[in-house]
């Protein structure tokens, strides 16, 4: 289900220079569970993932095939009315943090919301959907995850890291 990149990919982006890290092979819902077990590997507790897709494509059923991998109490749902939904693992303090950002109208809510503690947290794993609404908060070791939906109807997932410079 995942591919090896035969050389890392370089592009500049809102987040600056980004370096592929990890791509999927195309693929459709029904494998999605095996899409997020490999994307798994290559993030960890303390990191901020960034989720970059069209409304539709599948962001929160990701996030939930990630929950579910990683071995959350609870399944995961679409936290666009609460912005915030906290997932705690069956052991250790550890939890997986989704935020939905779609309804955010001021930088000034993200303040409220906690947003530099959310974070700055190495006990959670934090995945945001509609990180455009924070462009510019995000911290410097956040990542971007960008699924895109393929003509065929299958997706194709591809994780980004800054650059070192």
């Amino acid at each position: 289900m995942t591919q090896d990149l035969p050389s890392p990919e370089s592009v500049p982006g809102e987040m600056g220079r980004l370096r592929c890290n990890w791509r999927s092979a195309p693929f459709g819902l029904s494998q999605l569970t095996k899409v997020a077990s490999a994307f798994r590997e290559h993030v960890d507790w303390g990191d901020v993932v960034a989720l970059q897709a069209p409304m539709g494509t599948g962001k929160t059923t990701f996030v939930s095939a990630l929950v579910k991998v990683i071995g959350a109490v609870d399944a995961a749902s679409s936290p666009t009315f609460a912005l915030c939904q906290e997932y705690p693992m069956t052991e250790g303090n550890r939890i997986v943090r989704h935020l939905d950002l779609y309804r955010i109208e001021h930088e000034s809510e993200l303040t409220n919301l906690g947003w530099d503690e959310l974070m700055d947290d190495p006990m959670a794993l934090t995945l945001v959907e509609w990180p455009e609404r924070a462009a510019d908060h995000f911290p410097e070791h956040a990542m971007l995850l960008r699924i895109e939906l393929q003509p065929d109807g299958l997706r194709l997932a591809s994780l980004w890291v800054r650059e070192s410079v």
